[in-house]
Order: structure tokens, then C-alpha cells, then sequence
């Protein structure tokens, strides 16, 4: 084969796979590559800021704030279609909704007084303020207990519930979801 052509087969194939990929975006699929979640294929399902149940896994996007675009740049995370924030959304569990109180210390961040293990910040890491917050309507926290190393609401914070896009459901992972979940009361 000439070089011309491997060329041609090359660029084809990068083709395709873009549209693929594109395509299962559309189609809803998502790949995680993280360790903030169990890595693997998900599907996102639309829901709605009213079907929103305290340990649902979602697929969120951050909100567009200095530590998110300082990790951004920094290839953290990757770049994506997340208005904003101009990231990939994330997989996180919903810790902590309208109504909820969430205090957050050196220790972690404790939701109603219940401590989520691995939610503490890393020490070199700027932190969200410590402090206790009550949960304002349209709002969300979202903390993986997953990854000690995750980043989530520990790092910046409420989320609004316009920014998330769906639930997310495992379809073909390596490792356990059970690990990422809250515990508790659903609405």
C-alpha cells in the first residue's frame, strides 16, 4: 500500500470513529475513563431537576468557575461541551439536595450530620471554604466517595440542577457502583 493511501485509510478510520463516537453521544453513551467512577461504558438517560434522588448517579456538568478552569488547563479535566465550564460532564453521585444541610471540615464534608467517606480535600488542592451550607432549591452537591482523589463540590462547591444531564446507568464497567452511592432519604 502507498503511503498516499495509508494516509487516505487513516484519515477514514479517524473518521469514522468520530462519527461513532458522536453518534453514541447522541444515542446517549458515555465513556468514562476516570477514576472517579467505575471505568466503562454508561448510558445517560434524560431526567428531569424533579426526578433528582440523593445517591443517583448523574452526568453533570461542573459549574464555570476559576478551580474548574485551572483544571481544565491543567488536563485534568478534559475538554467538552459543558457550557460554562467548557469541560466533559462528570459521573458523581447526588449527595445533597434542596433542604439538605452540608458541613464541610478538614475531616470531609458530613451531609445532615452523616460523614461521606473519601470527601476530603486533597491538602494541595484549594478547597471549597469550610463552613456549613444549607442546600438552596435548584441546587445539588455532588461528592464521589468512589475516588478520594475525585473532583467534585469538595473543590467548588453546589451545582446548579440545569447542569445536569441525565442519570447515568452502568453498561459495561470495570469495578463496582456500589461504592459511589449515598445512602438515605430520597425526596
Amino acid at each position: 500500500m502507498t503511503p498516499r493511501r495509508i494516509g487516505i485509510v487513516a484519515l477514514a478510520s479517524a473518521a469514522l470513529i468520530g462519527l461513532g463516537g458522536y453518534a453514541a453521544h447522541g444515542a446517549g453513551f458515555y465513556i468514562n475513563a476516570t477514576n472517579s467512577a467505575p471505568k466503562g461504558l454508561w448510558r445517560v438517560k434524560t431526567i428531569t431537576p424533579w426526578d433528582v434522588e440523593r445517591g443517583m448517579l448523574v452526568s453533570i456538568c461542573p459549574p464555570g468557575l476559576r478551580i474548574v478552569e485551572a483544571m481544565r488547563q491543567q488536563g485534568y479535566l478534559q475538554p467538552g461541551s459543558c457550557s460554562g465550564s467548557g469541560t466533559v460532564p462528570l459521573l458523581k453521585p447526588v449527595v445533597a439536595f434542596s433542604g439538605d444541610t452540608v458541613r464541610i471540615t478538614r475531616k470531609g464534608i458530613a451531609v445532615n450530620g452523616q460523614v461521606l467517606p473519601n470527601s476530603q480535600a486533597q491538602p494541595q488542592m484549594p478547597a471549597y471554604p469550610a463552613g456549613v451550607y444549607e442546600v438552596r432549591p435548584g441546587e445539588v452537591w455532588i461528592v464521589s466517595s468512589y475516588s478520594a482523589g475525585s473532583f467534585d463540590s469538595r473543590y467548588f462547591g453546589p451545582v446548579s440542577t440545569n447542569n445536569i444531564e441525565g442519570q447515568a446507568k452502568p453498561i459495561a464497567i470495570m469495578g463496582d457502583v456500589t461504592g459511589m452511592t449515598v445512602r438515605g432519604n430520597a425526596r
